[in-house]
């Protein structure tokens, strides 16, 4: 059964939002709760986590991008990003076994403006942020997942101060779309001994496309996974349909480009 987008029905979720900041900026994403007409086993709650996930990572991206536009000597740095109370915190340096080296710290303001610190921010976050994700890259290494030249990669501090490290593929050179592994250590808050570990399909998958619709799957899950997710907003612009099938049913993105909205819509298989 098929269930459309509309007023009526409680599984909408959509944002209107300038294109610009929707790209830049973690928006505040306004549901319509509930769980009627959602397919069997479809949890609502896990839904908006995910969401939440995904465009935390879309933002993590986006202030990378505005820092290397902003000094274009970033290329071959490896980055570190936190949030704090005044926005973002973006690091670029070297990261080894014991942190980080050569760094430079950049601030980015509730406005997105980008400022080179004076005084380096919190060198002990960076330096456990840092330790993770080099421990993290070992522990992809032993996965033998390469699809692709590079992957994306994330890391957040957790309320109780854990470090995840999440990793996704990346286009390859010839600009195919690889998406499947999704892969997540919870590290000790010095970055350094693995707390617990989230591997979701090591089998890598080419995305499928047809004119400007991308059709993914995940067909052991019960809802898109954060990693499909973190694709679809990543994709929306060039291909505005984006189907998620999984065990249970299909969850497409719709990306409007005239009034910049994009909407979620599930049906049961």
């Amino acid at each position: 059964m098929h269930f459309a987008l509309n007023r009526s029905n409680l599984t909408q979720m959509k944002q209107r939002l300038p294109l610009l900041i929707l790209l830049l900026v973690l928006p505040a994403i306004f549901y319509a709760q509930g769980g009627f007409g959602l397919p069997p086993g479809f949890d609502l709650k896990q839904f908006q986590k995910n969401e939440e996930q995904a465009m935390w990572f879309i933002q993590y991206d986006s202030m990378i991008t505005r820092v290397s536009t902003f000094d274009r000597g970033m290329t071959g740095k490896d980055f570190v990003c936190y949030q704090d109370k005044k926005g973002w915190k973006v690091v670029a340096g070297t990261i080894d076994s014991l942190g980080m080296s050569n760094t430079r710290y950049f601030q980015v303001d509730a406005k997105n403006v980008v400022t080179e610190m004076k005084k380096k921010g919190d060198t002990v976050l960076v330096a456990s942020i840092a330790r993770a994700i080099f421990n993290a890259n070992i522990q992809h290494k032993k996965l033998n997942l390469a699809v692709s030249s590079s992957w994306k990669k994330y890391a957040r501090v957790n309320a109780d101060q854990t470090i995840t490290v999440s990793m996704f593929c990346d286009q390859d050179a010839g600009g195919t779309i690889w998406y499947g592994p999704e892969c997540a250590w919870w590290y000790t808050a010095d970055g350094k001994n693995v707390v617990t570990t989230k591997i979701i399909n090591t089998a890598p998958m080419m995305a499928g496309i047809n004119a400007n619709t991308i059709n993914l799957s995940c067909p052991k899950e019960k809802m898109p996974t954060v990693g499909t997710m973190w694709l679809a907003y990543r994709m929306m612009q060039k291909y505005p349909h984006i189907n998620v099938a999984y065990k249970t049913g299909t969850s497409t993105l719709n990306y409007n480009a005239t009034d910049k909205t994009y909407s979620w819509q599930h049906a049961a298989n």
